[in-house]
């Protein structure tokens, strides 16, 4: 299905000390490594960009073994991560004045990856703070008009905001972004336009742009 994030479990060698489980950044990397290995054969595509650890669990078995003349205790390491069931919202806005250019329909390119870094590390934080429940933002493509922006917002599941809310957040920030532009007469979430939005853009015109982004989305 388009856009499913996969949440799995890494559980290392109980025979495993702490110092030798791998940091999480190493993990990161080996499944970046083996997604851009072209001689690795998937049958799912992957985006490596969105690859992160999302939380690391290390605990301690102490067991005790009986011995006829010394007891002996062996500590044994086993690391778990943590799932949690997550939503996502999509969220698409209008950097007016921008100019597109099409090296930002590919994922791949230089382009696209500094953009997306651009506006990840720009507005998680603003997100973060307004939301305990949201987890991480994930750039999903880029299209003509100025540029269009288009990415998902991940939450907890048992805690997620309404539209109205999300957009605002975006709103608010809007004036503390100097990095790119953000309109806020062009904002939506999950293709609809929030009522925190005020709009001078006809509702027709924007409808058709973030119909034009999902199009070009989907077949990249």
């Amino acid at each position: 299905m388009e856009n499913t994030v996969a949440e799995v479990g890494i559980e290392f060698n109980r025979n495993t000390t702490p110092a030798e489980i791998p940091p999480a950044s190493d993990v990161v990397q080996t499944l970046v490594d083996a997604v851009n290995n072209p001689n690795i054969t998937l049958n799912i595509t992957i985006q490596a960009n969105t690859i992160q650890v999302v939380d690391t669990n290390t605990t301690t078995n102490d067991t005790t073994t009986a011995a006829p003349t010394q007891p002996q205790s062996s500590t044994t390491p086993v690391t778990t991560t943590t799932v949690e069931a997550v939503t996502i919202r999509r969220l698409t806005f209008r950097s007016a004045g921008e100019t597109f250019t099409n090296d930002l329909l590919n994922p791949s390119s230089q382009a696209f990856i500094n953009r997306a870094n651009l506006l990840k590390s720009n507005l998680e934080p603003f997100y973060q703070r307004a939301f305990s429940s949201f987890r991480f933002l994930t750039v999903i493509s880029f299209s003509n008009g100025s540029i269009i922006n288009n990415m998902d917002l991940t939450f907890r599941s048992t805690s997620v905001p309404n539209n109205t809310q999300i957009a605002t957040v975006l709103i608010d920030a809007s004036s503390n972004i100097t990095a790119f532009n953000i309109d806020t007469n062009f904002i939506f979430v999950d293709g609809a336009a929030s009522s925190g939005v005020s709009h001078k853009t006809s509702l027709i015109t924007a409808s058709c742009l973030v119909l034009l982004s999902w199009l070009l989305s989907c077949q990249q």
